[in-house]
């Protein structure tokens, strides 16, 4: 049902805003970070790099609680101001499904690329990224949107 690719990526610039927050509190947060790191871009003479993402780790597997950082990857490394920081997207390969729908059944298409990765005789490395393609201002619809979910992973 998913296609998942196989890319090597080089390591990112990204401006983000950390965090920790419930499953419910995502929405929120996203919202947040996203006007503070666009208008940090702005005012910096930095350029966009690309569209919006998050990044999460769970804090336990028991636990609905999520360490976030959501942000813009940006053109260049750049220091950040006040809960703006600077972080970057890692190097290395990476598994990438794309995603088509609302947010909340996502879980299948991160099933895809896990069996994908065991598959190859991989194993997941680091925490998987979301990238928005979508603005649900824009797109109300949300059997429409579009996430790409990249997970990094490493063979043997």
């Amino acid at each position: 049902m998913y296609q998942v690719v196989s890319e090597h990526r080089t390591e990112q610039p990204t401006l983000v805003l950390r965090g920790k927050v419930t499953a419910t509190e995502i929405p929120l947060f996203l919202g947040k970070a996203y006007t503070e790191v666009a208008e940090h871009i702005g005012w910096s003479g930095l350029d966009f790099a690309g569209p919006p993402f998050a990044r999460y780790r769970p804090l336990d597997a028991d636990s609905s609680e999520f360490e976030i950082e959501a942000g813009f990857p940006v053109d260049r490394p750049v220091e950040g101001v006040g809960d703006v920081v600077s972080s970057a997207l890692p190097e290395g390969d990476v598994a990438v499904v794309t995603y088509i729908g609302p947010y909340a059944e996502m879980k299948p298409a991160y099933d895809a690329i896990e069996a994908w990765i065991k598959a190859q005789g991989g194993e997941a490395e680091g925490p998987a990224w979301e990238v928005y393609h979508s603005d649900a201002d824009v797109e109300p619809d949300p059997s429409t949107w579009r996430t790409n979910i990249v997970q990094p992973y490493r063979i043997g």
